[in-house]
């Protein structure tokens, strides 16, 4: 199993990532801002703001989607109150995991006190799962 997740949070013109990091007083993984390139491959930009606090450096194998989801959220937690007015400011959230698993791996589990610790923190969670290799094809 390959996994990794990030708490995203973004906005319109206006709303700008180094907001975010100042109201929040985090350093995001990545930030992004309106007007920036997209990437360096591509001459388009940016329409909205993006911070981003990820699990982890990289996509890991053999670790649990549960790991990287408390990883951010031990940063997070305490800063709950701050999520919810940056929301109700206009700024978007979600949680983006991916997850890769060979059909013969277990299933992802998250455990009710890991899915009360999300609910408690604005934005849905999103998985992104698909096949790791030859078994998906």
């Amino acid at each position: 199993m390959r996994t990794t997740a990030t708490y995203r949070l973004w906005g319109p013109a206006g709303l700008t990532a180094a907001a975010v990091t100042q109201r929040l007083g985090l350093q995001p993984t990545a930030a992004f801002e309106v007007g920036t390139p997209v990437s360096r491959r591509s001459p388009a930009t940016r329409d909205t703001s993006l911070w981003l606090l990820q699990s982890g450096p990289h996509i890991e194998s053999g670790v649990e989607l549960a790991t990287h989801l408390h990883r951010p959220l031990t940063v997070l937690d305490p800063v709950a109150p701050q999520l919810w007015d940056l929301v109700h400011t206009g700024y978007q959230a979600n949680w983006f995991c991916y997850v890769a698993s060979q059909a013969t791996e277990h299933a992802v589990e998250l455990d009710r006190h890991l899915l009360q610790r999300i609910l408690a923190l604005p934005g849905d969670l999103w998985i992104d799962a698909c096949g790791d290799g030859p078994d998906d094809q």
